[in-house]
């Protein structure tokens, strides 16, 4: 399953991204949202193609770059709208493919060609969760029915007794 995320409109779903975005730091915005679908990406193997709006830098005519295993997608003179909508147009297959947007426009295009939508908030749930159950999954669980050895338990009886007289 490929997934093609609207780039801007996914950074504002998550709080500390969007206060960067308010702070004028839209580079250091779309880093922190590249980061964010790497560990996702590596914890969830997903195929992730992102779409920002726009140059990456000022003077750089950059069209696309590998973040990873994230291929990363600039408009230049164009929206980023319109790449998704050529991304799915062009795809032999969009039905495999979820489109992440909330903008109204590109789910009625993408739903056309049969593509699957998931709005940009409920795409960033679904990396906080995915992220949480990854962690949980990290912690040791607790033995519920510990074995001791015979010389853990005399170690541990002989220190009791000790001071016990």
């Amino acid at each position: 399953m490929a997934i093609l995320i609207d780039g801007f409109n996914l950074l504002y779903e998550f709080p500390d991204l969007e206060g960067l975005m308010y702070q004028g730091k839209i580079s250091e915005a779309r880093k922190g949202l590249l980061n964010k679908l790497k560990e996702y990406v590596k914890i969830s193997g997903a195929r992730v193609r992102v779409v920002f709006d726009g140059k990456k830098e000022e003077l750089l005519d950059i069209t696309s770059e590998h973040i990873g295993a994230i291929d990363v997608y600039y408009s230049l003179d164009y929206s980023a709208d319109y790449l998704i909508k050529e991304f799915i147009k062009k795809d032999p297959n969009p039905r495999m493919t979820i489109v992440v947007t909330s903008d109204n426009d590109i789910t009625e295009f993408v739903k056309r060609f049969r593509a699957r939508v998931k709005k940009s908030r409920e795409f960033a749930d679904h990396i906080n969760n995915t992220f949480e159950k990854w962690l949980e999954s990290q912690i040791p669980e607790k033995d519920d029915n510990p074995v001791l050895t015979e010389e853990e338990i005399s170690y541990w009886e002989n220190l009791f007794s000790r001071g016990k007289k």
